[in-house]
């Protein structure tokens, strides 16, 4: 089959070399390592910056973590100080419903205690009549009925004694009754009590057992907040890390975008020597090394060149066209996009690449974008993360026009047939 040119105003113009070109350049790309030593270097640099960026992200990872370690630990101790100020509170209410029930043991101790001295007072005023009446005896009846001068005083006289008599068994009455009250009083009381007394005892036990929790909360509190503390400490450090890391990223950062950038302009140089040596004229990339092949030996390719690796999607584009004998074209996929890519996919024919400048699905993505060949009959063959992928040509636009549309071309300006 024969090959001829795409017309170069077809594609997308060239543009001069930016800081963000560097970025995205390949720095693995095989003619750039053979001609000029200084890209294996800037691979050296890559190597150390991804080891720096591999650290950076777990140290931020476990900053997070800990991050997340010290609110929970916070969350926790906040609880455990929490229920032990509620067992506080809760002691000191059972310590007054304790003092309130003593309060009231006391007061009934009081009765009982007044009670027993009016039996005691009543018992004595009956003594000492009993004892009065004992020591006059007889002789001081006899007395006061013959000392009677008249029948009339003789007979107040005996009126007198037998009230008296009266009165002193009235008394012995009065107080049997006093006694056998204050004593039934006494009993009530003396019960009121001993419930009361059960009833402390009960509160006392209660506030022995909230001690007891309180003790063991207090314990796990002086734990919890020496786990904070530690936790706070490596979270400290941690940060020191992390930020020790991030400066040394972006020295690392600023060193490889120096020579990336010098990496690409040697890598320009070399193409534009090579195309010299083969006759043909340098147009800022957009002129294919010329090769023979056909659409079929690149759609066979397509299916039987193996995954160079993750990250590679140019360059398993370029061992396919290689392969296919069409040519040997380098560089990423943003390259081969403004190099190669001018036309919308509604005029795509099998073949062609597509791709797109940048995409956000990981940090190489967004410098390097994406890049895949059209086999035709609507499917698009890639290499996505290390693995061969068929995908519907629909799909993959849909996937990868998230940032820039996507686009589509003859890579190298070579329109197969």
């Amino acid at each position: 089959m024969s090959l001829k040119h795409v017309p170069i105003d077809d594609v997308v113009a060239s543009r001069s070399v930016t800081r963000r070109d560097a970025l995205r350049l390949l720095i693995g790309a095989g003619i750039c390592a053979t001609f000029y030593p200084s890209v294996a270097l800037a691979t050296s640099t890559q190597e150390k910056l991804d080891a720096a960026q591999l650290d950076y992200e777990e140290a931020q990872a476990e900053l997070e973590a800990l991050g997340m370690e010290v609110e929970e630990a916070a969350s926790a101790l906040g609880q455990t100080s929490a229920q032990v100020s509620d067992l506080s509170q809760q002691i000191d209410t059972k310590q007054g419903e304790i003092d309130t029930k003593q309060g009231e043991i006391d007061t009934k101790q009081g009765e009982i205690d007044t009670k027993q001295g009016e039996i005691e007072r009543k018992q004595d005023i009956l003594g000492e009549r009993m004892s009065s009446s004992y020591k006059a005896g007889s002789s001081s009846t006899l007395d006061l009925i013959f000392s009677s001068a008249t029948i009339e005083e003789l007979t107040s006289n005996i009126y007198y004694l037998d009230k008296v008599s009266q009165a002193d068994a009235q008394m012995i009455d009065d107080v049997k009754t006093l006694k056998a009250e204050l004593e039934v009083e006494k009993a009530d009381l003396e019960v009121e009590k001993e419930s009361l007394e059960q009833e402390k005892s009960a509160l006392e036990t209660e506030k022995a057992n909230l001690e007891v929790q309180r003790s063991e909360l207090q314990g796990l509190q002086a734990t919890q907040l020496s786990q904070l503390e530690e936790v706070r400490a490596r979270q400290a450090a941690s940060e020191e890390l992390v930020s020790s890391l991030s400066d040394e990223v972006k020295e690392l950062m600023e060193k490889r975008d120096a020579e990336l950038l010098a990496a690409q302009q040697a890598a320009e140089e070399a193409r534009r020597q090579q195309e010299l040596q083969q006759g043909s004229t340098w147009t800022g990339g957009n002129t294919a090394v010329l090769g023979t092949g056909s659409l079929s030996d690149v759609v066979n390719a397509a299916y039987s060149t193996p995954s160079p690796g993750s990250g590679l999607c140019a360059a398993w584009v370029s061992n396919v066209f290689r392969r296919a004998g069409v040519g040997s074209f380098y560089g990423n996929a943003d390259d081969m996009f403004y190099s190669w890519c001018g036309h919308p996919t509604s005029e795509i024919q099998p073949g062609m690449i597509v791709a797109t400048p940048t995409v956000p699905y990981s940090s190489a993505a967004i410098i390097y974008g994406h890049v895949g060949i059209y086999v035709g009959d609507g499917v698009v063959r890639d290499n996505a993360s290390g693995r061969l992928r068929t995908t519907s040509l629909s799909q993959w636009v849909s996937d990868y026009s998230v940032s820039v549309t996507v686009r589509c071309g003859w890579l190298g300006g070579i329109a197969l047939s």
